[in-house]
């Protein structure tokens, strides 16, 4: 099979979520770190920003590419984004284990494949002729 794309993003809208969990440094970091394992994804670095006086903003680089998050308690609201460098990993068991994790009521899921190889081969083309 021909790889048509250099990267795939998960995107990840969790709702309903328990306000003090996703406002807790050490419990983001511990649940995002758990999902990974999950996945079955490599960590290599952890960056994980308590703004005050409210909300958690971090990034897990991975060797297959990173997973952000950005909580926003007084929403009760989780906004996560999983990219990787191919679709082979099963990111569904991570999913459902942060919902269960934040305590969500509901989310909802978006697929985007980055870096189309197509149009990266074409635009590079023109560029070569110039």
């Amino acid at each position: 099979m021909n790889k048509t794309h250099l990267g795939y993003q998960k995107t990840i809208d969790f709702y309903g979520c328990d306000p003090e969990k996703i406002n807790s440094k050490d419990f983001i970091e511990q649940a995002l770190l758990k999902a990974a394992s999950i996945m079955n994804l490599t960590v290599i670095n952890t960056t994980i920003h308590e703004f005050s006086p409210i909300g958690i903003s971090g990034v897990i680089v991975i060797q297959e590419s990173h997973i952000a998050i950005h909580t926003w308690p007084e929403h009760s609201y989780v906004a996560l984004d999983v990219f990787t460098c191919n679709q082979s990993y099963s990111l569904e068991s991570g999913m459902e284990w942060l919902k269960n994790a934040f305590k969500a009521t509901h989310y909802i899921e978006e697929d985007i494949k980055r870096g189309a190889l197509e149009r990266i081969n074409a635009l590079n083309a023109i560029k070569n002729e110039n």
